[in-house]
């Protein structure tokens, strides 16, 4: 069980977690968090579960998490911005989480657009959704799910080679409720900087990437093409070198298991 009162205890946010709604047992925090906004949520209000059993990925894919052991939440924000921001809602949110496991002597690895890295591998991942009203964002949902104290048994047998936990990784268990506040006070500043403060977003960002200036295959709807990853454009796109011409992509799949 996740005691929210210890979570608030660790904050140093202003508004990000000031309100949490806790849930033993959901099917997607990012869902339960729609349907807390058209109940007029407060901006900065938690939704997480110690047990979410049908989390959502990028792509319409399941995002597993088991259960008392990660960190599966969502942030409920009112941004109120020019929609164009959206594109660095899951850059900036990466940059938090790697600055907040700074904290626990972890060094995160940022793959775009929002994959979490350890050792090379995925602990963890972010899905934002949001509903924008004309040219504003009106409300955003920042969906992180973060693989913490699983052991390999825990983790399902083909993923084996390709995901970790910070327990695995590491040999230590942390306690999650610190994990969550440090990662929520990171996402606060983070947030209050917006739209002003992009450009350090992504001079952060890119030092933090996994691949930069690597070459990367990208996968694209149903195209599939090879490049060099040179560094994040307007509105957090990706710049790719294509045969000696820059690319820039919004949306999309990197796959870094590319020869050389």
């Amino acid at each position: 069980m996740l005691f929210t009162s210890l979570v608030q205890a660790n904050l140093k946010t202003g508004f990000i977690g000031q309100e949490i709604e806790y849930y033993t047992r959901l099917d997607s925090t990012n869902k339960e968090a729609w349907e807390i906004i058209k109940d007029g949520a407060k901006p900065g209000t938690i939704v997480i579960t110690d047990n979410q059993f049908r989390g959502k990925g990028r792509r319409n894919r399941q995002w597993m998490a088991s259960p008392d052991k990660s960190l599966t939440f969502s942030v409920i924000l009112f941004p109120n911005i020019k929609a164009n921001i959206s594109g660095w809602l899951p850059i900036l949110s990466g940059l938090a989480v790697q600055k907040a496991l700074r904290q626990f002597d972890l060094s995160i690895q940022l793959k775009w657009p929002n994959d979490l890295l350890l050792n090379g591998k995925k602990v963890g991942g972010i899905l934002c959704e949001s509903k924008v009203i004309g040219s504003i964002l009106e409300s955003a949902i920042i969906g992180i799910g973060l693989n913490v104290n699983e052991t390999m048994d825990d983790i399902d047998a083909s993923l084996h080679s390709t995901s970790t936990s910070l327990h695995i990784a590491t040999d230590k268990f942390y306690q999650r409720e610190r994990v969550l506040a440090e990662i929520l006070n990171a996402l606060e500043k983070l947030i209050d900087g917006l739209p002003d403060i992009t450009r350090k977003v992504k001079s952060e960002w890119e030092v933090a990437c996994s691949h930069m200036d690597k070459k990367v295959q990208f996968h694209h709807g149903d195209e599939t093409v090879s490049g060099i990853f040179k560094s994040l454009g307007e509105s957090g796109s990706a710049i790719l070198n294509i045969n000696g011409n820059e690319s820039k992509f919004y949306s999309g799949e990197i796959d870094t298991s590319v020869p050389i």
